[in-house]
Parts: structure tokens; C-alpha cells; sequence
């Protein structure tokens, strides 16, 4: 029997086949809740899933509350569309029945109460803490850069990820700010906005958000006890269900739009599972060679691999050899290849900005590379608001791309010596990094990075600001010594990476903490941690 999600824009069809319901049914206690429900306002609410068999049958259930709003349907159709129900959710679940369908609620362990019927979830406790949780995941596979498991996954859940409202946005670099930028203008307008982002900066629970929040413990530990089974029967990867987690809370948490960022190139990425209202891409460098390519072209046919049929494609490249692979991949998937235009104007400084059409916009950032990043979240947001009619104001758009920030992302963390961290992770990186802080002066640099990056490059680049280089390391599957980074450079070498930031704030001038994201991330917690241990001691 074929079971399909209903969708949001199809609602009418669902009220047709309740409406046929209708006059076959003697119970007027479900006759009023059907007529209550059934209209495009609950249809369309982001936490209800509505499921349609070939035979003319149907479930409706809201995915926070857990209640049941419609089942139709012959009995085969009625059991299958039930055990979908429970499959999807990790919350109890509630229903009133008719009188007909009294045994098979019955058969599947649900209560007769008064007049509902109420099934209480039996979830065996595997993990009672949030770090159990994340030592199990880390624990398997590492990323599979493959999507036939995480497809048959999802499959097997009647793929409930089709029901949201998605951004995609794939890149090289900004991924993370251009997400940012359009989660805070939306936020602004009132829209509740989820976003999957990666690496994390502050723990493993910052990369699922909704309103900026991250997801809890306890959320993430139901999750993991409800699903761990099926994770291991598919054997998917950490990344896979983190993924899935997000979709699932998204739901949930009845999100306007989620926000998903590729994780690594796109064809194969496990956030390619998503359908998106629009796909974007930030920008092609040379990073992931080993995966996605040595090549330009190559890596943009991998990057361009979340474009799907009628799916338009928005992009901030410039390179004529990658934007001839999007307008042949977007000829074949019948989308619109949307180019973000040159930026107008550009005032450099403290505070960075530039005109955009009739606004001028100003971002709270000294990075040059942010106006390339915020002129792309500037147009996806255009796009939705023409094709899929999310509103802001003029006001709002500038208010939010002013107090928009990212973490590790030219970030400044201390006044007294002027301490900033970013993220420039590969050569374009370093590149745009270089170019936003040529304006400040006596710098010191604490660098590390990733062994399998161009770090000839970037230390060149680095050694074009300051003679007062810093190469440090940090602990990563992917990591390698300071020695072997800095080879014969004119630098600095330091080991411990805690100890060449303690140096480093006793520089008088500029210091910027820079290279891989990991590594950033690894560098603020010991920061914070510091200095909450210092507070305690005073």
C-alpha cells in the first residue's frame, strides 16, 4: 500500500476526503472535531503531518501535542496509517475514535478514556544524560559520504522531512553568516526559524537552533532513546543523525522555515534529504579535495548537487568555469540560475557598508567578506518574499543584517589587548581574512589548521600582515603538529595551543586567532572556561 505525506498545498484534498467522510459517521462527538479541524488553517500548521494511502485513506496528527486528528479509511488502511503515526513520534498520543474503530485503537495499546483514547509511550531508557548520548554518536560510523542509508531511513519514516519549509544553502565559505543574516531578519519580522549548522562552536547542541536557541538535553536524550534502534539497524552516521534530529525538532517545534547548511559538498551531504523552496550557494574554494575534486568544476558539480527539479539556485560566485556548471545543472533540473548582483559602493572600516538597490546598508563587522555574505542572504530573502511570501520591512531588513552576528567569524572576544577571532579555514578563507584585517596594525597571529588544507598558502598569506606568527596544534582526528605546519617559515612554533593564547594576550597590539573552525572552537571554550573558573575565584 502506497503512503504518501501530504502537501501543505494539496490541503484542499484532504478536506475532500473528510468531507465524503462525513455523512457515513453517527457520531456526533467526531463529527464536531472534524468539522472543527477540517480547513486549510490546521493543514497547513507547520506541526501537523497529514498521510494519504492509494486507498483512500488518511491520518492527521499534530506533531507536538500528539493528538490525533483524523483517521479514515478501510481497517487494513487505518492500521498501516496508525503505525505511522506511532513510527513518527516520541510523545504519547491521543485521538477521539469512533465507536467502529474502538478495537483497533485497542490493538495497537491504546486506552480507552472517557471519550479519547490514549497510548502511552514505552521508550527504554538507554541514555540519562546528554553525554551519553554524544559518546554513542561519536562512537559510530564517521561520515559516510553516501545517502543510501540515511534515504532508506527516511523512507522507512514515510520521509516526514518533506513537510517543512527549507532553506539549503551549500558553499566553500559563509555558510554559516549568510544563514545567520537571513535567521535574524526573519526572527525580526516575527517568523520562528530553525537552523542546522556545523562545525559546532559551543557544543554538540548549537548546531540544531530554533529562534537562536539550542536544543536542549533533555530533547536530545528522547530522541536518541525513541530512534537508537532504527540508527543502528541503517547503520547512519553521526552527522546523519544529527540531521535527522533537527528534522524532527523542526517539526516539532512547528518552525516557519528551517534553515539547513551543508555540511560537506552537496550531492551526497546528508542534508540533501531535504526538498528546499530555494537552493543557494555561497561561494567555490579549493577545500575537501579528496572528496569533492581538484578542480573548480569538479568541486561546483558536487557543490550544485542540492539543486533538484523546478528548484531555483541562488548564488554569490563569480568564477565564469563555475558558473557554467550551475546554468548546465540547473538547464537539466529545469531551475533558475539567480546570480546575487555586484555590490555598489563599498565604504571599508570598523563598520562595513554598501549600497544595495535604494538601501544602504551597514554591517556591525570590520570583515569585508560579510558584504558578499549578506548581499546573498539579502536576495534569498527577496526570493522568499516574491515566491513564497515571507514579509519584512525595509526597516527590519536593515536592523537585522546591522545586529546579525556569528560566532568565529571576525569575532572580537576581548578590548584590552583587542582580541579577534575567525575562522578562515582554507585559502579563501585566509584570503578574505587577510584583506578585512590589513586595516589594523602591530598584529599577532595564533594559527593552526586541519593537515589535509593548503596551509603553505594561507601562512604565506598570514606573513604578508605580521613578522609575529604564532603555529600552534589542537586535537582533531584531521590535526597535525606545529612543526609540520610551519615547515622553514620565518614563525613561531608552540605546542600547546592554551599556552600560545595566554602569550598572546599579553601582546599590546591586535591579535587575531585564526585558521580552523575546529580549532576556533576549541580555543573559546578554553577561553570560557578560564574565565569562569576566574570568576569563581574571585
Amino acid at each position: 500500500m502506497g503512503i504518501k505525506l501530504l502537501n501543505k498545498k494539496n490541503w484542499q484534498q484532504a478536506i475532500v476526503l473528510v468531507n465524503k467522510q462525513l455523512d457515513s459517521t453517527n457520531d456526533e462527538t467526531v463529527k464536531k472535531q472534524w468539522m472543527k479541524y477540517n480547513n486549510k488553517e490546521y493543514y497547513i500548521h507547520t506541526t501537523v503531518l497529514t498521510y494519504l494511502d492509494d486507498q483512500g485513506g488518511m491520518i492527521s496528527l499534530n506533531m507536538k501535542t500528539g493528538f490525533i486528528h483524523f483517521l479514515l479509511g478501510n481497517e487494513l488502511s487505518k492500521k498501516e496509517l496508525l503505525q505511522v503515526a506511532l513510527d513518527l513520534t516520541t510523545i504519547d498520543l491521543y485521538a477521539i475514535y469512533q465507536t467502529s474503530d474502538i478495537s483497533l485503537y485497542k490493538q495497537f495499546g491504546f486506552v480507552q478514556e472517557q471519550n479519547q483514547v490514549h497510548y502511552t509511550r514505552e521508550t527504554k531508557k538507554r541514555f540519562d544524560s546528554y553525554e551519553q548520548v554524544c559518546h554513542f554518536i561519536a562512537s559510530q560510523k564517521d561520515r559516510v559520504y553516501s545517502l543510501d542509508n540515511f534515504k532508506h531511513y527516511m523512507q522507512a519514516l514515510h520521509n516526514p522531512q518533506l513537510a517543512l519549509n527549507c532553506v539549503h544553502i551549500g558553499g566553500t565559505n559563509g555558510k554559516g553568516s549568510t544563514t545567520n543574516y537571513i535567521r535574524e531578519v526573519l526572527q525580526d519580522s516575527g517568523y520562528k526559524v530553525g537552523t542546522f549548522t556545523s562545525p559546532a562552536m559551543y557544543s554538540r547542541l548549537d548546531i540544531i537552533r530554533v529562534q537562536n536557541q539550542f536544543i536542549d538535553d533533555a530533547t536530545m536524550v528522547r530522541f536518541a532513546n525513541r530512534y537508537v534502534d532504527l540508527w543502528l539497524k541503517y547503520e547512519i552516521s553521526m552527522f546523519e543523525i544529527e540531521v535527522f534530529i533537527a528534522l524532527m525538532y523542526f517539526i516539532e517545534q512547528g518552525v516557519d522555515l528551517a534553515i539547513f547548511e551543508v555540511g560537506l559538498g552537496g550531492s551526497l551531504d546528508a542534508t540533501n534529504i531535504i526538498r528546499p523552496l530555494v537552493a543557494v550557494n555561497t561561494n567555490i574554494g579549493m577545500d575537501h579535495v579528496d572528496y569533492l575534486g581538484h578542480t573548480y568544476q569538479s568541486i561546483a558539480y558536487n557543490k550544485a548537487g542540492i539543486v533538484k527539479d523546478g528548484i531555483d539556485y541562488i548564488t554569490g560566485e563569480r568564477k565564469a568555469e563555475c558558473l557554467d556548471v550551475f546554468k548546465e545543472v540547473c538547464k537539466k533540473h529545469h531551475s533558475k540560475l539567480i546570480q546575487v548582483p555586484q555590490v555598489q559602493n563599498m565604504q571599508d572600516g570598523y563598520q562595513v557598508s554598501y549600497d544595495y538597490h535604494d538601501l544602504h546598508i551597514v554591517l556591525n563587522t570590520p570583515a569585508l567578506y560579510q558584504v558578499d555574505n549578506s548581499m546573498l542572504a539579502i536576495s534569498v530573502l527577496e526570493y522568499l518574499k516574491e515566491h513564497n511570501d515571507y514579509q519584512f520591512s525595509k526597516e527590519t531588513l536593515l536592523k537585522g543584517l546591522y545586529e546579525a552576528s556569528w560566532p568565529g567569524r571576525f569575532e572580537k572576544i576581548h578590548e584590552h589587548p583587542l582580541v579577534i577571532l575567525d575562522g578562515a579555514h582554507n585559502k579563501e578563507g585566509i584570503a578574505r581574512f587577510v584583506e578585512g584585517a590589513k586595516k589594523y596594525q602591530d598584529i599577532k597571529i595564533v594559527f593552526s589548521a586541519l593537515k589535509d588544507k593548503d596551509t603553505n598558502h594561507m601562512i604565506e598569506q598570514l606573513l604578508t600582515l605580521t613578522d609575529d606568527l604564532t603555529i600552534t596544534q589542537f586535537p582533531h582526528p584531521r590535526g597535525t603538529t606545529a612543526k609540520d605546519l610551519a615547515k622553514d617559515y620565518p614563525v613561531k612554533i608552540e605546542t600547546d595551543f592554551k599556552k600560545a593564547v595566554d602569550e598572546a594576550f599579553c601582546h599590546q597590539g591586535t591579535v587575531f586567532i585564526t585558521g580552523s573552525l575546529y580549532f576556533i572552537s576549541q580555543v573559546r571554550q578554553y577561553l570560557q572556561t578560564k574565565e569562569r573558573v576566574s570568576k569563581e575565584l574571585k
